[in-house]
């Protein structure tokens, strides 16, 4: 048993090197042709190389359980064209015991695609697009907001009421992850009444204290009572510009977020943006089925690795391993376009995150478990 499980281990590991390779060579050989046409003096051909560099390890992320499919079929179909597993199964090697064998690959490659989900691609990701920022003179801006960042921060005051800010940061600093641009920061009382407006110019973020503003003017406005008709006189009080501390738990960390999509985010940001959109009652759904893909995505090798298994059932009559090969393909895009569906469908339905994220996984294998069912009972 050991010497068939360390087989397997080694023929599946040398052979998806070889499918991921291949894979991620014909994405790099696209993405740099889609950049040629930015090619200029500004942005050298060197830096088309970088960014096409920097995109890899989100695309080794993506098309890891379709090159561990590939791989896992031409070994099995190898050994049935040898009639190699033909002879283990007369040797009294049961399904069951064969699921066993590929299970130590299976971790094996589970452990790399999370390690390069949650460390290498995220890294990456940031590191590319504050490249481009640099290399383009532009500022990092939220995605899909021309004004820049928007949050919502609850917070006490020193009476301890709670308080509800809405804050706008205009844009992030490329390279400076604890520096912003302009801030624009409004103060509402439980009521719904606005009780201060503060501009500034930039800010830097203190780690476990908070945000200094710097060059900030404070805008405070009256408490008044919009049902009297008495004359007040309460007036807005503007505070001269200097530099102003802001207590808050908004971190950098929440303000990148913005910047970045949730399937480029680690689980690690994931959860600690959950935690702040739980914190201030905003909708999470799209967040939460983004963090519960990150949890089961790579756990889909092991379910290729399940329907590849009935390819070894398959004598040479059923068609070569280019035929076995072409399936799957199919299966493999099947499976990405399912994994995509169901995110989408899980957003506008509302459905369950855990549900959404874990539906694509769960029918590929019963579908997996079925034509394992039907080849050994054939």
């Amino acid at each position: 048993m050991r010497v068939i499980t360390r087989q397997f281990t080694k023929e599946i590991l040398v052979s998806t090197l070889f499918v991921l390779t291949a894979l991620v060579a014909i994405f790099a050989f696209f993405e740099l042709i889609g950049q040629l046409d930015d090619v200029s003096k500004d942005y050298p051909m060197s830096f088309a190389l970088l960014m096409t560099v920097l995109v890899l390890p989100d695309r080794i992320y993506e098309v890891m359980p379709l090159a561990v499919l590939l791989a896992a079929v031409y070994t099995m179909s190898r050994w049935s064209a040898s009639s190699e597993y033909t002879v283990l199964r007369v040797a009294g090697m049961s399904p069951a015991r064969m699921a066993l064998s590929l299970l130590l690959p299976g971790l094996l490659l589970v452990a790399a695609t999370y390690g390069v989900g949650e460390f290498l691609s995220p890294w990456s990701e940031r590191y590319a697009q504050e490249q481009q920022t640099l290399q383009r003179n532009a500022t990092l801006r939220a995605r899909g907001y021309a004004s820049g960042v928007w949050v919502r921060d609850v917070t006490t005051n020193v009476r301890g009421e709670e308080v509800d800010r809405y804050i706008n940061v205009s844009n992030l600093i490329a390279g400076e992850s604890n520096a912003t641009g302009a801030w624009r920061l409004f103060e509402f009382s439980p009521e719904g009444k606005l009780m201060r407006m503060i501009r500034a110019d930039s800010a830097h973020f203190e780690e476990g204290k908070g945000w200094w503003l710097h060059d900030a003017v404070a805008v405070t406005y009256p408490d008044v009572d919009p049902r009297s008709t008495e004359p007040t006189d309460a007036r807005i009080v503007t505070e001269p510009a200097e530099d102003f501390f802001l207590k808050s738990s908004l971190g950098p960390e929440i303000l990148g977020v913005m910047t970045t999509k949730p399937a480029d985010m680690s689980m690690r940001d994931l959860d600690r943006y959950l935690k702040h959109l739980e914190r201030t009652n905003q909708q999470k759904e799209q967040y939460e089925i983004a963090f519960w893909s990150k949890v089961f995505y790579p756990l889909a090798i092991l379910v290729m690795l399940a329907l590849s298994m009935p390819f070894a059932y398959m004598n040479a009559r059923a068609g070569g391993v280019a035929i076995k090969i072409f399936g799957g393909v199919m299966i493999g895009i099947v499976f990405y376009a399912m994994n995509n569906l169901f995110a989408y469908l899980g957003v506008l339905n509302t459905w369950s995150p855990l549900a959404a994220s874990l539906a694509p996984t769960v029918v590929m294998l019963v579908a997996a478990a079925c034509a394992l069912y039907w080849v050994e009972k054939r």
